[in-house]
């Protein structure tokens, strides 16, 4: 099989097997689900992740701003900031925001059943407490990976090093 019959074959599959999530997407749950979904966002701790998403990009955009425009005053980065950060807060779970956006995604993958039980898990205290430590958790794994990555470093290095050598491959220099 070419490579294009190939790349062909790959398209036409992952097509024919997100078709039915499309389709699922498209639907309106019923009232019910759609709650259940909501709480499930609600005691699972998605809503205040979406604010925290808000902050982040209220940062980025505020960061963009400073090094593209370093005559703006402060002041006037504060009302920016203030304001940015205001409407993505406002919005995440008002009509049509964030949360309402992933409402058909939850519905979509998962049943009533399945949401109750997440439900149950998130608003039992093993639950509260995952919620809780989740963030510190997150933060705590993430200086973990990039450690492990610059620990691990040389070796990968290395071994590429010596993998392409013995293939014949000649680089001037790998990647950092």
């Amino acid at each position: 099989m070419s490579a294009r019959n190939t790349a062909l074959s790959l398209i036409l599959i992952a097509s024919i097997s997100t078709a039915g999530l499309g389709t699922a997407l498209a639907e309106q749950p019923s009232p019910a689900k759609r709650e259940s979904v909501k709480l499930l966002l609600e005691s699972s701790g998605a809503g205040a992740m979406g604010k925290q998403l808000s902050a982040i990009i209220t940062r980025q955009i505020i960061s963009g701003l400073r090094k593209s425009r370093p005559d703006i005053p402060a002041h006037t980065l504060a009302i920016i900031e203030r304001e940015t950060s205001a409407v993505m807060n406002e919005s995440v779970d008002a009509p049509g925001g964030l949360l309402d956006r992933m409402v058909p995604l939850y519905t979509a993958t998962f049943t009533q059943e399945e949401l109750d039980a997440m439900i149950a898990f998130y608003q039992s205290p093993v639950g509260k407490k995952t919620v809780a430590v989740m963030p510190e958790l997150m933060r705590a794994g993430q200086q973990i990976g990039q450690q492990y990555a610059k620990d691990i470093g040389p070796a990968i290095k290395q071994r590429l090093k010596d993998a392409l050598k013995r293939e014949g491959v000649v680089l001037d220099r790998l990647p950092d």
